[in-house]
Parts: C-alpha cells; sequence; structure tokens
C-alpha cells in the first residue's frame, strides 16, 4: 500500500526530518563526480539544498500525486525522460513510499543511472517514531506500509544496484530533566541506503581466476624414491 500524505504544505515536523535527511545526504553527495544528478523526493527543497561541487549539472523531481512528478520537469514516475546511463549520482528520498507503482519508479532510476554510479535511497523506517505521526497524516486513505531497509535492499540488489552503506537518521537527541536521550538508531524516522550500479568491469573482477595447469615433471632426480600408496 502506498503513502499518501494530504497536505501540501509539509508540516514543521516533517520539515525538521527533512532537514535531518539533508543533513546526513550532504557529505555524500559533495563526494560524487560526475556528469550530473538526479534528486527525486518529497521535499521540494531537496536539489536545491545539495551542495554537489564535482557535478556539472543538478537535476530535481519531486512527487506531486502517485502518478506525477514535477520540477525541472514534468513526468509519470515510470517513464522518465532522461537517456540510459545519463546520472553519476541518483537521489531518491520518500518518492517509493507515495507512487503508485514504486517498481516502475525503481526499473526508471536503475535505467537513468550509469554504471558504478551511485544511488542513495531514503525512506520512512517501519517502526520508527514518527510513524503515528505519519499515519495521521495520511487519514482517509489506506492505512501506510513502510517499505523496511531490507526490503528494499533485496529490491535494489535484483536490478544490479548493490548497497554498500546503511544509515538511519532523522531525528535528534532530546533533552529532559538535565539528561540527553538518544533515540536508538531502530526507533530514527528513516533510513538511508548506498549504493552502487554493477558495472561490466565490476563484474569481470568477480569472476574466478583460471590458473593455467603446469606440467608435472616424470623424471625425478637421481637418489630420489617414489612415495607408495
Amino acid at each position: 500500500m502506498r503513502l499518501q500524505l494530504q497536505p501540501t504544505t509539509p508540516s514543521a515536523a516533517l520539515n525538521a526530518v527533512y532537514a535531518r535527511e539533508r543533513a546526513a545526504l550532504a557529505p555524500e553527495c559533495a563526494g560524487v563526480f560526475g556528469r550530473q544528478g538526479l534528486f527525486v523526493g518529497g521535499d521540494a527543497e531537496l536539489a536545491g539544498h545539495m551542495a554537489t561541487p564535482m557535478l556539472g549539472r543538478r537535476i530535481g523531481l519531486r512527487v506531486l500525486s502517485a502518478h506525477r512528478l514535477g520540477g525541472d520537469t514534468v513526468c509519470e514516475p515510470g517513464d522518465l525522460p532522461f537517456a540510459d546511463d545519463s546520472f553519476r549520482l541518483v537521489v531518491v528520498q520518500h518518492a517509493f513510499e507515495r507512487v503508485a507503482d514504486p517498481a516502475a519508479l525503481r526499473d526508471e532510476i536503475v535505467r537513468v543511472l550509469e554504471p558504478g554510479g551511485i544511488a542513495i535511497v531514503i525512506g520512512f523506517a517501519r517502526y520508527g517514531v514518527s510513524r503515528a505521526w505519519l499515519a495521521w497524516q495520511g487519514r482517509g486513505a489506506e492505512a501506510p506500509r513502510f517499505a523496511s531497509a531490507a526490503s528494499s535492499r533485496r529490491a535494489l540488489s535484483r536490478c544490479g544496484v548493490d548497497v554498500y552503506a546503511e544509515r538511519r537518521v532523522g531525528h535528534a537527541p532530546f533533552a529532559a530533566g538535565g539528561l540527553r536521550f538518544d533515540v536508538p538508531p531502530a526507533l530514527q524516522p528513516s533510513w538511508m541506503l548506498i549504493a552502487r550500479k554493477r558495472s561490466a568491469a565490476a563484474l569481470a573482477r568477480t569472476l574466478p581466476v583460471a590458473l593455467r595447469p603446469r606440467p608435472v615433471r616424470a623424471n625425478l632426480a637421481s637418489g630420489t624414491q617414489r612415495a607408495s600408496a
């Protein structure tokens, strides 16, 4: 079931989560070198806030509805108007939870990501502290079901994108009675997966190395004896 957020303008609480997610994304995006990057998500300010000094161009899309993306261009989630292998970096922030066909969007993301390129996916945690609030935001619609980081990892792997890092983000520590409390990782509102698309060179490196058989000397040196079985 897909998540439907009723308000068109995010609340202060959701904006705070978005801001912490952008802070976690910043160092990852800043270190990617390539032609261009694609940012798809529910945060309208995502692309504008990311510092990408080593990317030649940055394109931002926002989920307008379950069947529509807008921003630098307008398109359907399952039909991105970009050529194959166009982007060195693709960031997907809470888009899979809000479109009607997440698998179609995932296939398109993998298609436009160049071999060896970086994909960063952020989703709401299934058991995060913000689950009740998000469910209330989706009142009147189907009960939201959040995809876990593990299931998203497996889905990306089946598409040829391998996750090499997983993090929990989105909630700041809080204080009570002069004491500081950190939110456990399992209860953080969001998870973040950092992955790389497989390339032909990477696949070649994983192939077993075939060694050339060495000839066995039939003649033994003088004075040696064969070991009996």
